[in-house]
């Protein structure tokens, strides 16, 4: 398996931390934005039929609704890495939710027929590593859906507010986002089979929203990525430079604050020679408990392998 390569990588505890702060404003302002493409990439798994899908870096379960009316009656469970968007996930959206690690989901292999990663694989350390975690627990007719990043022009306001915090000493934050071997369909294609999934489908979307102050403010102000840095800050620091963020964006004309951007949305299969004959559990990850009992199960399982692999190699 090749690795996705690049100068940097984001890092699980810096994702999550920024998203568990950022919350409030991702689940108003910002899943609303991003949420067609995903809901379109739903569509073309063709999910009748399904027994479970698997919903990784589910966030605040915006998608919940598009999986449901797809296949109604699959069982669905969403993993992520942040407690805070979890917690949104079950309260508002009645989601089965577990906190997880998407390269090293904790599913047993084959029992999946759809695993989902939409605008997740950017925001991981090992990219290949997680799509091959999607292959490994997809069943033998199983698809992959993922939805990454093609390119993203920001609105003026967006280099304002970057302006103020450099200019008022803000620290920077970790890096939270890292596009290589993501953003074009040919890049996709390729991290895609690396994994041991075969493309069946890509295409490009694009996206736009026209903010106006008030709700450019709330996502500037509010967004995990900002939200990180000011807390690096006292809070008259702070204060200073949301009120100069507020005396700016008077200055800005609406085209000012457009965003425009383009997402890639591919469709996977497991391939050939990872097809397996394994039979998922009746009734599995139908629930948190549930589904914890069958990961200490499936985590059984992998150990022993892991020693049977061990003492073959001393015996050789």
């Amino acid at each position: 398996m090749t690795q996705v390569t690049g100068p940097a990588r984001p890092q699980r505890a810096d994702v999550a931390d920024s998203y568990n702060l950022g919350v409030d404003a991702y689940e108003a302002l910002w899943s609303p934005v991003i949420l067609p493409p995903a809901a379109s990439l739903v569509r073309h798994l063709d999910l009748s039929g399904s027994g479970l899908v698997v919903d990784v870096g589910a966030g605040t379960g915006a998608l919940l609704g598009a999986i449901r009316s797809a296949a109604p009656a699959a069982r669905t469970v969403a993993l992520d890495a942040s407690a805070r968007m979890l917690q949104v996930a079950r309260t508002r959206r009645g989601a089965s939710a577990v906190m997880a690690d998407a390269v090293a989901l904790p599913l047993a292999d084959g029992c999946a027929s759809a695993v989902i990663l939409a605008y997740v694989l950017f925001h991981l350390p090992d990219p290949v590593r997680a799509l091959a975690e999607a292959a490994r627990v997809l069943g033998p007719a199983g698809r992959a859906g993922t939805v990454t990043w093609g390119w993203e022009r920001a609105p003026r306001a967006s280099d304002m507010w970057s302006q103020i915090l450099a200019d008022a000493g803000v620290p920077p934050g970790p890096l939270r986002h890292a596009d290589t071997g993501l953003d074009t369909p040919d890049a996709v294609a390729a991290t895609l089979r690396s994994a041991g999934l075969q493309p069946e489908r890509i295409w490009s979307q694009p996206l736009r929203r026209q903010w106006d102050r008030s709700s450019y403010f709330r996502l500037a102000s509010g967004g995990g990525a900002s939200r990180v840095r000011l807390s690096l800050v006292d809070s008259a620091a702070r204060a200073e430079v949301l009120a100069l963020l507020r005396r700016g964006l008077e200055q800005l004309s609406p085209g000012d604050l457009l965003w425009e951007g383009e997402v890639i949305c591919a469709v996977a299969t497991r391939s050939v020679s990872r097809t397996t004959n394994l039979t998922v559990p009746p009734g599995a990850c139908l629930g948190r408990a549930k589904l914890g009992g069958w990961c200490d199960q499936t985590r059984r399982t992998r150990d022993a392998r892991d020693r049977r692999a061990r003492l073959r190699t001393e015996a050789a």
